[in-house]
Formats: C-alpha cells, sequence, structure tokens
C-alpha cells in the first residue's frame, strides 16, 4: 500500500508541473476484456474495463514522446465450461491504475499512430467465483447445484498485482482513439497457485 501511495504521490507532483506545462490531456476510455489465467484447463472470458486516462507529453525526451496513464475498474478472470456437466466461473473486479511510456507518429493531422508499454498496478475490489453444477449430478454428489463464494480473501485470491501491459493504438482528429492491448501479470494471483492474469484489451477512448 505504502509503494501505491507513493506512485499516487509521484503522479500528482507530475500533474502539477503538467499543467503549467500545458502538455497535459485528459480522457476517458473503456472496451472490452478477453482475460484468461497463466495455466492450462481454463477458458478465456469476456469482461470490461471502463475508466478515466491522462497522456502527458514528453517533449524534453523527443518530439512525439509522452506517458500513458490511467484509472480503471477492469473485470478480469477465467471460466471452466463443463459441457453438460455445469460450469466455473472466475469474476475479479480490480482497480487498475496502468503507467506506460510511449510514442505517437503523426501521418497527418487528423491521424496519429501510437504504441506504449509499462507497468501496471491493481488492486482486488470484489468479485465471485461461482459454479453451476447439472441438477442431476449435483445430487447424486450431494452437493448444491450453485455455489458463490468472494473470491478475494484469505482462502482466495490476493488483492494486489502487478504486471506488464503493452498497447497499440490509433487516434483520429486528435480526439478519438482506438487501441489493442495486453497485460501480462507478473505474480501469483494466490499463494501457490501459479495462476497469473492475462488479459487482452480492446479499448476506445475520447480525449477532451
Amino acid at each position: 500500500m505504502k509503494k501505491i501511495l507513493a506512485l499516487i504521490a509521484i503522479l500528482a507532483i507530475g500533474l502539477g508541473s503538467a499543467n503549467a506545462q500545458e502538455n497535459l490531456r485528459w480522457g476517458v476510455t473503456a472496451g472490452m476484456n478477453v482475460s484468461k489465467f497463466s495455466i492450462s484447463g481454463l477458458d478465456s472470458r469476456i469482461g470490461f474495463h471502463a475508466g478515466v486516462k491522462a497522456e502527458l507529453g514528453l517533449p524534453q525526451v523527443t518530439e512525439g514522446a509522452y506517458m500513458d496513464f490511467g484509472a480503471l475498474l477492469t473485470l478480469k478472470g477465467a471460466k471452466v465450461d463443463g459441457g453438460a456437466a455445469g460450469n466455473l466461473k472466475f469474476n475479479p473486479y480490480y482497480l487498475e491504475v496502468p503507467v506506460h511510456i510511449g510514442y505517437k507518429y503523426a501521418v497527418n493531422d487528423d491521424f496519429t499512430l501510437f504504441a506504449n508499454a509499462g507497468p501496471y498496478v491493481a488492486i482486488g475490489l470484489f468479485g465471485k467465483a461461482k459454479a453451476n453444477i447439472n441438477g442431476e449430478l449435483g445430487a447424486d454428489l450431494g452437493i448444491d447445484s450453485s455455489a458463490s463464494e468472494n473470491i478475494f480473501g484469505d482462502d482466495g485470491f490476493r488483492r494486489f498485482d502487478l504486471g506488464l501491459g503493452l498497447k497499440i493504438g490509433a487516434e483520429f482528429s486528435k480526439k478519438y482513439q482506438v487501441s489493442f492491448g495486453y497485460d501480462f501479470g507478473l505474480i501469483e494471483t494466490a499463494k501457490d497457485s501459479g495462476i497469473k492474469n492475462r488479459n487482452l484489451m480492446i479499448s476506445i477512448g475520447l480525449m477532451f
């Protein structure tokens, strides 16, 4: 938590300087997640992400260089489709803060290509692990046909996640953005599980 607060403080200082330099742009972004875990035997699942973002130009580094960061509510996880036997779905919701460094190339006044990469930190907010079992099978095994438990906690997922992300995309009319990104979780979601988050993101954004 101390590291996260330190990161927020650094960003706040950077924003203050950026406002004076007029190199900062704010925006909103949202899109679809196709997430999975790093182990085999589990299927990808569809989720979403939505939040605010900002871009800080870094002309002191080179023309076109910039920092891309934000705060996103994101649904990741995975699922197991057992067909007629039932299914299991993991639904962890995170507050994710990506901090990327990137480069923009202006093809013309109305079309720009960009790419960025960097770390992210995430805090698990809430979520459930849900199982649905075929009624007859559940009766034979003497268990309920459906069950739901909190996904975060002492016996569940860790709330803290850390990883690396990359993104490529295009900006139109210096306002509208379309991008594709991928996050690689670096730490296990649960102790000694071997499970790490993986997430493909398709995003649209509006910059102000």
